[in-house]
């Protein structure tokens, strides 16, 4: 198998795999929030949050460096598609790393959070879409 197929399997289950972690994140943990005490909830939360993180930090360093690896295959042909995929890519991933700064810094504010979170979740969708999109255009 070539490093090329190789690396675009890396990249693809790095980002299922982060898409994954953001829509649990998204989706499920303000059921568990409504569901629970705030102490089980802050305690589930911490639990989760922490396991989560650490397994992301390491996934998104693959999730990035496959992508500028296959990135590099296409640069010559000046791909404007690929151009905003990848821009993207890389301000969500690398955004990643700043979350725990954004969230404490606007964590006074109630409705930050879950808006935060499903726009997050957005621009992942949108950059599967527009992946599917440029190879059809």
């Amino acid at each position: 198998m070539s490093l090329f197929i190789t690396a675009k399997i890396i990249h693809i289950l790095s980002a299922i795999f982060f898409i994954g972690v953001v829509s649990f994140r998204t989706f499920i943990m303000p059921v568990l929030k409504n569901t629970y005490s705030k102490d089980v909830y802050k305690n589930i939360d911490i639990l989760i949050g922490t396991k989560a993180r650490n397994i992301i930090k390491i996934n998104n360093i693959f999730l990035i460096f496959t992508g500028l690896y296959l990135f590099s295959f296409y640069i010559e042909k000046s791909i404007l598609l690929l151009s905003i995929k990848a821009l993207m890519g890389l301000i969500v991933a690398l955004t990643f790393y700043f979350v725990p700064i954004i969230m404490n810094k606007f964590n006074h504010i109630s409705w930050f959070s879950p808006l935060f979170h499903y726009m997050y979740f957005s621009l992942m969708i949108s950059i599967v879409i527009l992946s599917q999109i440029m190879f059809y255009s």
